[in-house]
């Protein structure tokens, strides 16, 4: 399977910021823009690959037909083809308030999630443009 590239989906909301379509170099008249889905695989706003011969299929198309291969294995048992990442960009224009998520139990009740589930987050400030990048 070759690097796969996904079509950003574009989050416009009362307190988004217009820092990052210039961030990714996208021009858009979309205004507002709260975030930026990178890799998403909540229902109704999976991402789509962007180019070459699965351009068009959704995450949760390509985690049916690849399965383990594609998410790992122990992934793939616990979560099907709802494929178990949101990667995105935030841009707030101003501080938000504290979000308040529930425990796993609710979740898994409520929002079709999983106990356990594991969370990451990261924060920085933009100031410029990044010339690179290192994890």
């Amino acid at each position: 399977m070759y690097p796969l590239k996904f079509k950003t989906i574009f989050k416009s909301v009362v307190w988004g910021g217009e820092k990052i379509a210039p961030f990714k170099g996208v021009e858009t008249d979309q205004h507002n823009i709260g975030e930026s889905w990178e890799l998403s695989g909540v229902k109704g706003n999976e991402s789509v690959v962007a180019e070459g011969e699965l351009a068009g299929k959704t995450v949760a198309e390509l985690a049916a037909e690849y399965k383990g291969e594609l998410l790992g294995q122990k992934v793939y048992e616990k979560t099907g083809t709802e494929f178990p990442l949101l990667v995105k960009f935030i841009d707030a224009r101003d501080d938000l308030s504290i979000q308040v998520h529930p425990d796993d139990k609710l979740a898994a009740e409520r929002h079709n999630g999983s106990e356990g589930r594991q969370r990451c987050g990261m924060s920085f400030r933009l100031t410029r443009r990044p010339t690179s990048c290192q994890v």
